[in-house]
């Protein structure tokens, strides 16, 4: 995989180059093969940490895996521009600004053996603003290019604990959204992720039902620009027993197909709408 610079990859994505690249120091793989008006996230994909952190933390592989999100990298791969995280959201959540991405306390349970120095505070810090320079860079070319841009900001949740038993398998969630003029566009990828079928898996989808797309990735965006709309999709962990974190090996590779196609058909509509 090459591996570029903040610069380099900010100068590529301005001269509109088809590229794959891995961010200096490991923190995520930008891949673009053409320009189109919809990125497509995995920022709790990963779980890589830092050796100076893993030394420090109290928690174990497996306690940090049960609130990562595996797998939701595999559900975007085939798009032609994805962005996919490859740190532990334990070194710096990319959910949460920057002043509030390194935990102290995560699910009721302590993070650190010892409080974290101030240096080791400052990169993950640094590497979390980096994250959100790159993802400005790609939104503005979308927008610049095709008027409006739409984020598919993906990500998986932990049913289990939960009491309720009719947990939507999709959830996607849109209170950050500022203008109703993006409700069609809403309702299509809604309706889309009501109709799919996966081997396996009941499928429901609902809007606002147990997440409100509150995260930074959807903050930061709809904050900045009034022609980014960014979808925060849920998917409950149907496809893995969220407690061991093995995978089934029916709903799975179901849901990494079928989950493609739908991005795929639902952006190509999206574009169609734009022209």
């Amino acid at each position: 995989m090459t591996t570029l610079s903040e610069a380099t990859i900010i100068e590529k994505i301005k001269q509109r180059e088809i590229f794959t690249a891995t961010i200096e120091g490991g923190g995520f793989t930008l891949k673009i093969e053409k320009y189109e008006p919809a990125l497509s996230a995995a920022i709790h994909n990963g779980g890589n940490f830092r050796a100076e952190l893993e030394d420090n933390c109290l928690l174990s592989l497996a306690e940090r895996y049960y609130e990562e999100d595996p797998y939701t990298g595999s559900f975007i791969e085939q798009q032609p521009i994805t962005l996919i995280a490859h740190d532990s959201r334990y070194e710096y959540d990319l959910n949460r600004n920057t002043d509030e991405c390194v935990y102290e306390t995560a699910w009721g349970k302590e993070v650190w053996k010892k409080p974290l120095s101030k240096q080791a505070i400052a990169v993950s810090k640094a590497k979390h603003a980096q994250f959100y320079r790159i993802v400005s860079a790609i939104v503005e070319a979308l927008a610049e290019d095709f008027g409006q841009c739409i984020v598919y900001d993906n990500h998986s949740y932990n049913y289990k604990r939960h009491e309720r038993k009719d947990l939507p398998v999709f959830n996607l969630g849109t209170t950050s959204v500022k203008s109703e003029s993006w409700r069609p566009v809403i309702n299509t990828w809604l309706a889309a992720l009501k109709d799919i079928s996966v081997d396996g898996a009941d499928i429901t989808a609902a809007e606002n039902d147990i997440f409100y797309g509150k995260g930074y990735l959807a903050g930061h965006c709809h904050g900045l620009y009034d022609n980014v709309l960014v979808l925060a999709t849920e998917v409950k962990k149907v496809f893995m027993d969220e407690l061991t974190g093995a995978a089934d090996k029916l709903v799975l590779p179901s849901m990494q197909k079928v989950y493609n196609e739908t991005v795929r058909e639902n952006t190509a509509n999206y574009e169609k709408d734009l022209l």
